[in-house]
């Protein structure tokens, strides 16, 4: 059975799938584009588009580590667990997507979080959490091509 994701956010990105795709397929390249994140690597011995690879960063006060589970650059799209600590979230599946909008060589960018919350969790907090980062980062990405 298919789960519908608990956050979903998109944005229209003013410039062509191919041109948004290259400035965020590489799993480490979060730092470059989301205004909040800071010092993403790859653990040693892994490509940034490697299923597998781990990324650490740091968002704010917090350390954050995520796995890459599945990447394709034919259609652009990665999606990323996350590892260790992640407030009330257990089971955490989040996806980046970038689909082309034919009419107007725009591009559709599009994120997603499928989680379960933990028995006394916030599930509406989490879900303002992540909408919070998730739109942060795809209005950077939007005002960085339309500059």
């Amino acid at each position: 059975m298919a789960y519908q994701p608990r956050v979903r956010v998109s944005q229209v990105i003013p410039s062509s799938a191919p041109a948004v795709w290259d400035a965020v397929r590489e799993f480490d390249s979060i730092d470059e584009w989301h205004p909040v994140i800071e010092d993403c690597t790859i653990d040693e011995g892994k490509s940034p588009v490697q299923i597998g690879a781990v990324r650490d960063f740091t968002a704010g006060d917090r350390t954050v580590r995520e796995r890459l589970e599945a990447h394709s650059d034919v259609d652009r799209y990665y999606q990323y667990s996350m590892e260790g600590e992640g407030g009330d979230k257990v089971d955490y599946l989040s996806e980046l997507r970038i689909q082309p909008i034919t009419e107007t060589n725009e591009s559709l960018a599009t994120w997603t979080a499928h989680y379960d919350v933990v028995e006394d969790g916030d599930p509406e907090g989490e879900a303002e959490h992540l909408t919070k980062v998730f739109s942060g980062g795809l209005n950077t990405l939007r005002d960085q091509f339309s500059e």
